[in-house]
């Protein structure tokens, strides 16, 4: 009986495969980028946008997000505004709200949007969805108050509204649905559905060049025109990176985004606008990620750093871990304005015909920054990690890094260097800044370094050092890259809120006034680290040839 099954199973699925690869093979459609005019400083595409936009409504992870403080914060700034604004001026115009019917209605397979100006919100969008399920909606049921018209014998519907000079365009052809502020992006995008002449935005150098470096599509692709884009002030103003000189090498980008059962996945493509030589080590980031512990938080690995770049880490890690600068502050200082007095009597006793007695300890880093200039550094490893204090209330935060050398460092010239830094900053006579034999500092600024040949190790305890040259055992090398990174969000959050709760003063007073803005780092921030409390992992891998630079995104979902 087992074996008839066999038999019967095997038989069916070659009869199965003989029906597939008999059939004719269906032409794909064509790309929605040859439906786009050209000139969009941004194009967006989705494969199943209508099967997003329903997984994002019956998702936790929307549900959460409106209801927590990062959301509240968002309703009240000027960006948030700013759409609400140009969202009732669309509705005025079009005759239908633009809300999350209308956005239902309109949400086909295949869709893509266009993205002309940031500032007018003017844009082309376009979806793959039968006529018989777009009339059955409030848009098209409004198509008599609009005028009629028609590019390459299609019928499109216009209005403008006469306050806001508003325009909403809108057709429905073979199959597309197509909605625009802009009645000439309209009328050229349905001259390319018939077929007509014209240059479309697949057609443009700089997408054209990110689609063929870039791998197969995404669920959700994005390509973004930089050399248009860093023109727009609305751009400048609302990046959330705030990058904009760095982003000023790059003439395009492109990146796919992808779900699979235990992951998110954001693969990018950047091309520069002049190329480069690299003169960079991708191997040395895979040898010096091998000390990262599993347990830190946090690591960032980079290659051929310069010196200057790794004196900044470690002075900011290691020598002086403390804020480097302060917030820039947006108003303008005010004025104290006192009686008329200017100083007293005992002001007469202050020489003003010398220079003020100098107490600084002047260069107390100039044997570290000798030392390094000298080495050739092929990487740098960065790693973080938070812990309970003993005493069960605060948090603290433990730092390391990593040097890989192209020659074998000298272990007594860096405590040399190491103690004269500390001993110029902390104490007088070295006390406190002597070495051990475990080579740790014996004083109260904990310290603890290693040397593995070209590998140097300097942490701010002696576990997290043994933790990281456990790594060159333990560890295989990772893949090549010139930078890596990884933060554990579920291992780092939980510290993170109970570290700013600290921080943002949780005992003020309540008041029966308008509720407060929330705390920005207990509050806000660590509102939208629960919202994303799905994700186990962050890690980034970047790849630069000098004229392609690829990043590779992965969030692991727990």
């Amino acid at each position: 009986m087992k074996r008839a099954v066999t038999i019967a199973f095997v038989f069916g699925s070659l009869v199965l495969l003989a029906w597939v690869f008999a059939q004719v093979p269906s032409s794909p459609p064509p790309a929605l980028a040859k439906l786009v005019p050209q000139g969009p400083l941004l194009y967006l595409e989705a494969k199943d946008f209508g099967a997003l936009l329903s997984d994002w409504n019956a998702s936790d992870v929307k549900r959460l997000w409106l209801r927590s403080d990062n959301f509240q914060v968002f309703s009240r700034s000027r960006l948030f505004l700013k759409l609400t604004q140009a969202q009732t001026e669309f509705a005025s115009a079009a005759g239908v709200p633009p809300d999350m019917d209308l956005v239902a209605n309109v949400a086909g397979g295949q869709s893509a949007l266009a993205i002309y100006d940031i500032g007018q919100l003017e844009f082309l969008y376009i979806t793959r969805l039968g006529s018989e399920r777009f009339a059955a909606g409030g848009l098209w049921k409004t198509r008599g108050s609009y005028q009629p018209r028609q590019s390459s014998g299609i019928d499109y519907y216009i209005k403008t509204d006469p306050a806001s000079k508003r325009v909403a365009a809108f057709a429905a052809a073979k199959d597309y649905v197509l909605l625009a502020t802009r009645e000439d992006v309209l009328a050229g995008a349905l001259a390319l559905i018939a077929g007509q002449a014209g240059s479309s935005v697949a057609g443009e150098q700089w997408f054209d060049k990110a689609a063929r470096e870039a791998k197969a599509p995404g669920e959700l692709r994005m390509v973004m025109n930089f050399q248009k884009l860093r023109k727009s002030p609305h751009f400048r103003s609302y990046w959330i990176q705030q990058n904009i000189t760095e982003l000023g090498q790059y003439s395009a980008a492109i990146s796919d985004a992808a779900r699979a059962s235990a992951e998110l996945r954001e693969d990018r493509v950047l091309l520069r606008a002049t190329e480069i030589a690299p003169v960079w080590n991708e191997a040395a980031v895979a040898e010096v990620s091998r000390l990262a512990p599993v347990s830190a938080g946090l690591y960032r690995a980079w290659a051929t750093p310069s010196s200057a770049q790794a004196f900044e880490l470690l002075r900011r890690k290691i020598l002086e871990p403390r804020p480097s600068t302060q917030i820039a502050s947006k108003i303008a200082p005010v004025v104290a304005l006192g009686g008329g007095a200017v100083g007293d009597e005992t002001d007469l006793e202050t020489r003003i015909d010398e220079p003020p007695l100098e107490t600084g300890r002047g260069d107390a880093d100039a044997d570290i920054r000798k030392l390094l200039d000298g080495t050739g550094i092929q990487a740098l490893l960065e790693v973080d990690t938070t812990r309970v204090q003993p005493d069960g209330v605060f948090i603290g935060t433990d730092s390391g890094v990593a040097l890989l050398a192209d020659a074998d460092w000298d272990g007594a010239a860096i405590r040399n260097a190491l103690t004269t830094s500390f001993a110029k900053r902390l104490t007088e006579d070295q006390i406190g800044v002597r070495w051990n034999s475990e080579s740790e500092m014996d004083g109260l600024h904990q310290l603890a370094i290693a040397t593995r040949g070209r590998m140097l190790v300097i942490a701010t305890n002696r576990d997290l050092r043994d933790a990281m040259l456990a790594g060159l055992t333990n560890q295989p090398a990772s893949s090549p890259a010139r930078y890596a990174a990884v933060y554990r969000h579920s291992k780092e959050l939980p510290n993170f809120v109970r570290m700013m709760r600290l921080i943002d003063n949780p005992l003020a007073k309540e008041t029966n006034q308008d509720p407060p803005e929330p705390a920005f780092f207990s509050g806000n921030m660590a509102s939208l680290g629960r919202v994303l409390a799905g994700i186990d992992s962050e890690s980034i891998v970047v790849h630069d040839t000098g004229s392609i630079v690829k990043q590779s995104v992965v969030y692991k979902l727990k």
